[in-house]
């Protein structure tokens, strides 16, 4: 006999003599055990890290935590089976079951010859979802690993059954229990579904043979396949006779009374949590007295009672006048930017929520300035009266939620603030942001821990007495070993006369209570968790409302479903994962494309829907569905400003990419997710990223996908404009246009006003992106399309015109159209237009009042050169207005550190015109100089002329006539460079003195 038993059929488990050992809570510390003893071979660490911790600060250090957890339950006096050095890893499997491994051998090479009883057995033991539990759908490359694992064991599963459905032909009674098994791992298999309903006809059941009928029907439809006509042949039955058609189902229960609710006092009560009730109601107090902000994290294992307690804090919280803010984080929606403040505030600030996240245009999504504004808001609520924000299931909860809930506990430090905690044990580990931000606070001293146990024998006892008064309380308690939700559960249950022993028992068994039209609106419902709503379920499962309405109100009277704040809520999120459990996988993934596919026609996503898409497409196991969702997800997060949370899903999303067959469709979801991750981060290496750009829009050109071609020419172009390299910037633009050309009308008109906003921005061609933009202006006219792209080259053209009012209305224009289409880049451009327009009339005031707007717009944006200008373009403003350039110094400094030449060039030559006016040439010789030779490195030849000026002006000042001639002759040199008209205007006084003082010079020499 083995030594050590590893069970991956259902629920992992270890067990090592007859014992069944705790298993860690960490996912990726159990998914780590699977994979290391299943693959049975030695990994590198780095490989490991990879594998299951993309994210976290220190992947290696969270490596370790997981192989020593592993130690203690694998590892014994004899054998040491988690062999590691600093390099690898693996597990000896020596003396070691693995029922994954015996079912793969019974299947393989002993069908044949084992007896029936044998493989009775084994259909019993190895029954089990393979890996069940073990899903990690944010991990590409373990989740290819997984579902190549999990469908090689439903195979084997499917052999093993097959043969013996075979071997009992002769015998429906014996058959039908794996029968049943065997559509729950083939729910779309026509034929096993066939023998089912003729095992059931023959042992006359027609009304269970009608529900397979019926089911395999809806299910043949859900898959998008055509029925063969098997299954009603099969539900006809030997005699040849028509049955009826199937009637429309009801979604009672077939044979169970209704089990009362609750008894209202009791949920107002909390049983056997005095002294972690006490200890809450003493920090709350404290808090509030000594206005000292605190976080309190309550940890324990699912249905231990954890939100019970937080709600029964929070009612003490209410009672003392705190405002609450409250929400739950949700695992399928971990990507959902600052879900837990969204939700929280949307219960109890409607008005503010809708400033800070539904209404990005109001100026105030920024991550930085949102953090700010949460503050502010939190702060001036704290004023008038205490604030306790409630957060629930923190290890599901997103980054951003994360940082924000660590920068106010840490801000509000003189402030009554409470944040109250919840969390399920060791599974934090697995959410590094959440580690991340429990830490810092601990080492601040503002984090306080509670760990909740079992509940007592006495406090279980109320509990199962106030359920049900006349249920075996001694049984009971040895059974939930002190869970208050099993508890509940079972008493229930027996209230019910259900016999499950186990909360999935429990369910699976009141579940399939329910007729075929009830089961099945509960099965999607699981799938949907956690917001369930009947409008959805009407569109899945094609039911009729009355069949929904019911079996939703017959849930409820169960105490599965609750009412929520929009739609219904499973009263446990361990309620809905009993359920979705007891889908079979293949199932599981046609019901997840079903979502994702209808989620993927909305047309207007926010961004709890778009989590909900990219969750629902990564469970499909469609790579293409799967793709396009993390387009449109990283898309939303885009518009909101979480560009961490795009990124990422972006690189999730080229995942996918790698296991498309089509080449078209591979080369236009890369682009599209190479723009987003262009628009959320600044490339690390600017050249190669033009290169990869340029190249896949040559494949997508060769593809016909015209659109596509032209996007990546056009991202090829910016980079190189973003780096000085305006040759190639010109080059890449001009061939964008030339894919435009060959486009649809909308392709056309976009593709060449982008391009002449191109030529305009690098003063190449002007006369070119005159003709392209009045082509541009007539088609779109004519189409009735617009683009920001035609207002803003327009403005670009005004501009270099010296037509200041004509081109400011026009980059109003401009910002408008863009920030409706969400291109947070080209919304700044056009404010930064609007600004320069301000200071070349003069007017730093009104310039500074559109800073306002571009400061608060680049601190939203990437870490690129943008937020930089910004500040930079303030205190230019700042420094023209009170003299004061200190900011300005700073500014400059962080334009020299983002590379920006271009927008540095512009900074310094206006400040060099400013210190000449003060009274300062040496600086303005300092200033002017390194702008020149940014402007001549770059070949702009508007900012060229304007250093020239400035120096000529500063070496006046200090009576260097021969420096003075010099840049007088430059800019004489110059009067034929396309030079902008507002900038030959400026340096025309110049020319005009130069000339003076020349003549002068030449009367004094006559003389």
């Amino acid at each position: 006999m083995a030594a050590l038993t590893l069970k991956f059929l259902g629920e992992l488990a270890i067990v090592r003599g007859g014992e069944r050992l705790e298993l860690p809570p960490s996912r990726k510390t159990r998914a780590l055990l699977a994979y290391l003893a299943l693959t049975g071979r030695s990994f590198r660490r780095e490989h490991l890290c990879e594998l299951l911790w993309e994210v976290p600060d220190d992947p290696r250090g969270s490596l370790r935590w997981s192989l020593s957890k592993l130690r203690r339950l694998v590892d014994d006096d004899r054998c040491e089976r988690i062999v590691a050095d600093r390099l690898a890893v693996r597990f000896d499997a020596a003396d070691v079951a693995m029922d994954v491994l015996e079912l793969a051998d019974l299947a393989l090479h002993r069908l044949d010859k084992a007896p029936v009883e044998e493989l009775e057995a084994a259909a019993s033991t190895y029954c089990g979802t393979p890996l069940e539990g073990l899903e990690l759908p944010a991990f590409h490359d373990y989740s290819v690993w997984h579902m190549g694992e999990r469908e090689r064991a439903i195979g084997h599963q499917i052999r093993l059954l097959t043969a013996l459905l075979e071997r009992l032909a002769a015998e429906p009674q014996r058959a039908v229990p794996h029968a049943r098994t065997l559509v729950r791992l083939a729910p779309y298999d026509e034929q096993a579904r066939a023998a089912l309903i003729r095992l059931l006809v023959a042992l006359g059941r027609p009304d269970d043979a009608e529900q397979q009928y019926t089911l395999g029907s809806r299910l043949l439809k859900e898959a998008g396949a055509t029925p063969t006509g098997v299954l009603f042949r099969a539900w006809r039955g030997a005699a040849g006779q028509a049955a009826p058609p199937p009637a429309g189902g009801s979604a009672r229960l077939s044979s169970s009374p209704p089990v009362d609710a609750p008894p209202a006092a009791l949920d107002g009560i909390l049983i056997g949590r005095d002294m972690e009730l006490t200890r809450l109601r003493a920090l709350i107090a404290e808090s509030f007295a000594q206005r000292r902000c605190r976080a309190v994290l309550v940890r324990g294992e699912p249905g231990i009672g954890k939100s019970r307690l937080l709600d029964a804090a929070a009612a003490l919280a209410r009672e003392a006048g705190a405002a609450v803010l409250e929400a739950a984080a949700h695992e399928a929606e971990s990507i959902r930017p600052f879900a837990l403040f969204v939700d929280a505030l949307r219960k109890l600030e409607p008005k503010a929520a809708a400033a800070l996240f539904t209404a990005p245009d109001a100026g105030s999504s920024s991550r930085d300035r949102l953090f700010e504004r949460l503050g502010e808001l939190v702060a001036a609520r704290a004023a008038e009266n205490p604030v306790v924000l409630k957060f629930d299931d923190l290890q599901w909860s997103d980054e951003s939620s994360a940082a924000a809930l660590h920068y106010l506990v840490r801000t509000s430090a003189d402030l009554p603030v409470l944040a109250l905690l919840a969390s399920r044990g060791d599974e934090l580990r697995d959410n590094t942001p959440v580690m991340r931000a429990l830490r810092d606070l601990r080492h601040a001293g503002s984090l306080d821990e509670i760990e909740l146990e079992a509940l007592g024998e006495d406090a279980v006892r109320s509990i199962i007495g106030a359920r049900a008064p006349r249920a075996d309380a001694d049984r009971l308690c040895k059974q939930c070993g002190g869970n208050p939700l099993l508890a509940i559960e079972l008493a229930r249950a027996e209230a019910a006369g259900e016999s499950g022993e186990s909360l999935r028992e429990v369910l699976q068994e009141r579940l399939a209570r329910f007729d075929a039209d009830g089961g099945e609106v509960l099965r999607w419902a699981a799938v949907l968790a956690p917001r369930v709503d009947a409008a959805s379920l009407a569109r899945l499962t094609g039911l009729d409302w009355n069949a929904i309405g019911e079996a939703l109100e017959t849930a409820a009277r169960h105490s599965m479903l609750l009412p929520a704040e929009r739609g219904l809520k499973f009263s446990h999120d361990l309620i809905a994962r009993c359920i979705y459990e007891g889908l079979s996988p293949a199932r599981r993934r046609t019901m997840h494309r079903r979502v994702a596919e209808l989620l993927e026609q909305d047309s207007v996503l926010d961004p709890e829907r778009a989590a909900d898409l990219a969750h629902h497409a990564a469970q499909s196991g469609d790579p293409a569905l799967a793709a396009r969702a993390m387009v449109s997800a990283g898309r939303l997060c885009l518009r909101f400003f979480a560009n961490d949370e795009a990124l990422a899903l972006a690189n999730r999303g080229l995942q996918w990419v790698e296991q498309l067959t089509g080449a078209a469709e591979r080369v236009c979801v890369t682009l599209e997710l190479r723009e987003i991750m262009h628009t959320a981060a600044p490339v690390a290496d600017w050249e190669t990223a033009a290169r990869e750009y340029a190249a896949l829009a040559e494949q997508a050109l060769d593809l016909g996908a015209l659109s596509h071609a032209r996007r990546g020419y056009f991202m090829a172009s910016y980079v190189h404009w973003m780096h000085g390299h305006f040759t190639g910037a010109r080059e890449e633009i001009l061939q964008s246009e030339r894919v435009a050309r060959s486009g649809n009308d909308e392709e056309h008109i976009v593709g060449i006003s982008e391009a002449a906003r191109c030529l305009a921005m690098l003063e190449r061609d002007l006369a070119h992106a005159d003709a392209m933009l009045m082509e541009a202006q007539a088609l779109a006219q004519r189409k009735g399309v617009t683009h920001d792209a035609i207002p803003a080259a327009l403005g670009m053209l005004r501009f270099q015109e010296n037509k200041l009012d004509e081109a400011a209305e026009l980059f109003k224009e401009a910002r408008t159209l863009a920030r409706a289409r969400g291109n947070r880049l080209n919304e700044f451009q056009a404010i930064e237009y609007l600004a320069m327009i301000e200071l070349e009339r003069g007017r730093p005031e009104a310039a500074r009042a559109h800073c306002k707007s571009l400061v608060e717009l680049g601190d939203k944006l990437r870490d690129g050169s943008e937020r930089p200008f910004a500040y930079a373009l303030d205190a230019l403003c700042h420094y023209a207005l009170t003299d004061d350039s200190a900011s300005l110094e700073a500014a400059v400094q962080d334009l020299r550190a983002a590379d920006a030449k271009h927008r540095l060039a512009y900074t310094l030559t206006r400040a060099a015109l400013l210190d000449v006016e003060r009274g300062r040439p040496e600086a303005a010789v300092a200033r002017a100089g390194e702008a020149l030779r940014l402007a001549e490195t770059l070949d702009r030849p508007t900012e060229i002329l304007l250093a020239h000026a400035a120096l000529a002006l500063a070496r006046k000042a200090l009576a260097d006539k021969t420096g003075y001639a010099m840049h007088v002759a430059a800019l004489k040199s110059l009067e034929r460079a396309p030079v902008a008209q507002w900038a030959r205007a400026r340096v025309a006084a110049i020319a005009v003195e130069a000339a003076g003082a020349a003549e002068t010079a030449v009367a004094a020499e006559a003389g």
